[in-house]
């Protein structure tokens, strides 16, 4: 009963708060006003040319926007961590197998599901003694992805854990959740590929299991390794969208509204009229040149000093001065 649960509600859960807060929490980001643009050059999508500011009259040619470097610097990024390579090699060591071992995670997940979906459609059992070419190929493609995303997932999680439990530079600045995520992480990979080694060895088992979440009917999975592996990924999914390591879909908007973002401020245009709007805001801290409660626009038009000081007597009061005998004390 319990490995039902598990396997069967828990995982349905477990999606769907995976789905709901990953996307609720990607709309709020993409709904947050524009961040102070950082605009580092090169920009990857000015291309070879680098930036169009350094050529003559620059306002009255069409904007260059090359899609293909943006997305070939991105894939250097995501893919082989470029410039963690480049500046922190010890780390990259690990950190690039860790993270490359989820992208093969992901294969094998969408493999899975559609060795399942392959499988309720056409009734063909998809395994590596099948006699269909097609389905032998796609059982070993799911076996190499599975495998290697495991294998490689323990060794740089293990190699993180051991660097920042040993090096004095990273231990001074590696806060508590850190390790928690790589202690989690340690435990997903290292349980997964123990349930592969001793009771799953084509995952076989696995994509049955993914059959009966598609088909609405899931079946209690027979192995203990197999539920705790279950169990542990279903508390990873709930637990990513709430972590750190959502940084997965911010990185999005780091790049391409910040790092990359060199769209000129054109008369009439979206962008200007959100500047605009951003004006009205008003400043929620105090200091000597600010004038309390007023927007960024009032504090660019007008001469605060008068009204600064009032404020900062008025306030400096109300944190404790008073009067008693005629004389001013401190509390």
């Amino acid at each position: 009963m319990l490995s039902w649960l598990i396997s069967g509600p828990f995982m349905y859960l477990a999606i769907l708060v995976f789905i709901l807060v990953t996307a609720r929490k990607v709309w709020s980001i993409a709904q947050m006003p524009r961040h102070l643009r950082w605009d580092l050059y090169p920009i990857a999508h000015d291309g070879p040319q680098g930036s169009p500011y350094q050529e003559v009259d620059f306002w009255q040619k069409p904007r260059r926007v090359s899609l293909a470097h943006e997305l070939a610097e991105m894939a250097e990024e995501i893919l082989l961590l470029k410039r963690t390579f480049l500046y922190n090699r010890k780390m990259w060591f690990f950190s690039f197998p860790m993270h490359f071992a989820f992208y093969l995670i992901i294969a094998w997940l969408v493999l899975l599901v559609a060795g399942a979906a392959l499988e309720l459609a056409t009734g063909l059992r998809i395994s590596g003694n099948s006699t269909v070419g097609w389905a032998m190929l796609f059982n070993l493609a799911t076996v190499a992805a599975g495998v290697a995303g495991l294998v490689l997932g323990v060794f740089g999680t293990a190699g993180l854990l051991w660097l920042r439990h040993t090096d004095d530079n990273l231990k001074d600045f590696s806060a508590p959740i850190t390790y928690f995520n790589l202690y989690l992480l340690l435990a997903l990979f290292g349980v997964g590929l123990a349930a592969w080694w001793t009771n799953d060895s084509s995952f076989e088992l696995a994509r049955a299991y993914v059959r009966s979440l598609l088909s609405f009917s899931p079946m209690a999975l027979p192995h203990p390794l197999m539920v705790l592996e279950a169990l542990l990924f279903g508390l990873f999914l709930i637990y990513l969208p709430f972590s750190r390591m959502l940084h997965f879909a911010a990185k999005y908007f780091f790049y391409h509204n910040i790092m990359w973002d060199d769209e000129p401020v054109s008369r009439g245009s979206t962008l200007e009229k959100s500047i605009a709007g951003y004006l009205h805001y008003q400043i929620e801290w105090s200091a000597q040149h600010i004038m309390p409660n007023g927007s960024w626009l009032q504090q660019a038009t007008a001469n605060p000093t008068a009204e600064v000081k009032k404020a900062n007597e008025t306030k400096s009061q109300d944190k404790g001065f008073g009067q008693t005998g005629g004389h001013t004390f401190s509390a």
